[in-house]
């Protein structure tokens, strides 16, 4: 049966041999270049231009720290499990970052003795709504995995709904405090999806920032610092 299956604490996101802190404020990193809303204080997610190369970066084992535990929501869904970061864990990182080191389709990590597919969620390839000036509405084909699992739209027992102030045009600091985002932490913070735009081949389609179901695009190679990286796990070897 298809649920939603609760937060789950694995693994650890490693800066060469050092656990990092899971992020607290996982948002946009640096305001001075962009103010979100009013009121909001930068965010303290790990910015990969500090250390630019992904052989310095990991996910690895389980830190005896909690507070250096990565939290992923588990679900089970069509016959197989998936863990879903709650939350971005590096700013400052582009597509091609990942994609040279084989995290938007999927490499193999190991994280406690267990072999898992690390890659990015799928989040369509074109705006819904048709008009790039509109993100609102979300993807499209609408089989992808943010609209169906964030958006909520493929209604898994247990996933909460994104409310109307969710998924409205006006961000504000007091969207930080609803129950679908702290679940999610969409807030002010695009995440990269797998897909290429479908109508332009240097952008990549990004999820998140201005409300739970919002489309975004970005140039493959760009590294900003409201956008980055949040992984999703398959174990591997089920069944």
């Amino acid at each position: 049966m298809d649920r939603f299956e609760g937060v789950v604490r694995l693994g650890g996101l490693y800066l060469r041999d050092n656990a990092l802190l899971r992020p607290s404020r996982p948002w946009i990193i640096d305001l001075s270049v962009l103010q979100p809303c009013a009121g909001l204080v930068a965010g303290d997610v790990a910015d990969f231009e500090t250390a630019p190369d992904l052989v310095a970066w990991r996910l690895g084992d389980t830190p005896a720290d909690p507070a250096r535990r990565l939290q992923w929501l588990r679900l089970r869904d069509q016959g197989r499990t998936l863990l879903i970061s709650d939350r971005v864990l590096l700013m400052r990182i582009s597509w091609d970052d990942l994609d040279a080191a084989g995290l938007v389709t999927g490499r193999t990590v190991t994280i406690d003795g267990r072999d898992y597919r690390c890659r990015l969620l799928t989040g369509g390839s074109r705006f819904r709504s048709g008009d790039e000036a509109d993100g609102y509405p979300g993807g499209w084909p609408l089989a992808n995995e943010w609209d169906r699992y964030v958006g909520a739209e493929a209604g898994i027992p247990g996933l909460p709904p994104p409310s109307a102030a969710d998924l409205d045009g006006s961000l504000e600091l007091g969207d930080q405090a609803s129950p679908h985002n702290a679940l999610w932490n969409w807030f002010a913070a695009v995440c990269w999806t797998q897909e290429p735009y479908a109508l332009r081949e240097t952008a990549r389609c990004c999820r998140g920032y201005r409300s739970a179901r919002y489309f975004y695009l970005n140039t493959r190679s760009h590294r900003h610092e409201d956008i980055g990286w949040r992984p999703v796990l398959e174990p591997l070897g089920e069944g």
